[in-house]
């Protein structure tokens, strides 16, 4: 059972480990046939890898655990992965990417730069450098190129994060902890977000300086200004919608309900356009 949204990172390497079989299973693995300049360090019959996956120009490190390439994924030419990582169905990680585990990367997502122990939830996009630790990024989000998190305070202390059940900042318990971004929230260009950064769903930040630590559902946020107004319901299911289409999904009605009635509880919890 998970008893904290962390969970979702922090517990990745036991459910790796749990899911492999399953994993082997259902995607019909198999250790892959190294083929150079490709390069395995550690044992290669922990890197498995579907039958349609493309893996080109990698390096591919086993010592701390398997690495799992689902189908029609593709591991691009001078990027490095670190096990336990799983790379799931039609995901790309992207040239001079360096990921390391314990990290799920979700379908279809798209990732670069720097990676380590994230849970990306599908179809989500951080194609560009900067770094991301310990953090938890869900569906359809996008980070801007440059984009760089926190995930350990200067003092090396307990990091804290907003309560939803308390409405305060509470300790959260762990040394690294980086950020929690709900689905179809985005990130402008060089966006930089501190330890413990919660964002809800369908969030907009843009231009410099660091946002809150915790921005509400539905948040417009301005980090040069620091002013915060609520996202248009309309434009953001019209974004929505415009992302959606590029991949060949559509926004479904469950999907549009849902994130209305998320619009009408921040509207009656008092945020304002």
């Amino acid at each position: 059972m998970l008893d904290h949204a962390n969970d979702l990172f922090s517990g990745l390497e036991e459910q790796i480990d749990q899911d492999l079989n399953e994993m082997m299973s259902s995607w019909q693995l198999k250790a892959i046939q190294v083929d150079t300049p490709t390069q395995v360090y550690g044992t290669a019959d922990r890197v498995l890898v579907a039958g349609n996956a493309v893996v080109r120009a990698a390096t591919l490190d086993t010592s701390g655990g398997a690495i799992v390439i689902g189908p029609g994924a593709r591991i691009e030419p001078g990027s490095h992965l670190e096990g336990p990582v799983v790379v799931h169905e039609g995901a790309v990680v992207r040239t001079g990417a360096h990921i390391r585990g314990a990290t799920i990367i979700g379908p279809h997502c798209k990732v670069g730069g720097e990676i380590s122990n994230v849970n990306f939830q599908g179809w989500a996009n951080k194609a560009h450098g900067g770094f991301l630790g310990n953090s938890v990024i869900g569906h359809w989000c996008n980070l801007g190129a440059g984009t760089i998190s926190s995930n350990l305070k200067n003092t090396y202390g307990s990091v804290r994060q907003w309560s939803l059940a308390t409405g305060r900042m509470e300790d959260s318990g762990l040394q690294f902890c980086g950020v929690l971004m709900g689905d179809h929230s985005k990130c402008g260009i060089g966006t930089t977000l501190n330890t413990g950064t919660i964002l809800g769903p369908a969030c907009v930040v843009f231009d410099a300086g660091f946002p809150p630590k915790h921005l509400a559902a539905f948040s417009w946020h301005d980090a040069r200004s620091g002013k915060t107004v609520l996202h248009d319901l309309d434009r953001m299911l019209a974004t929505a919608e415009t992302v959606m289409a590029r991949r060949n999904v559509t926004l479904s009605a469950a999907s549009r309900d849902n994130l209305s009635a998320l619009y009408d509880q921040a509207v009656g919890q008092g945020a304002s356009n």
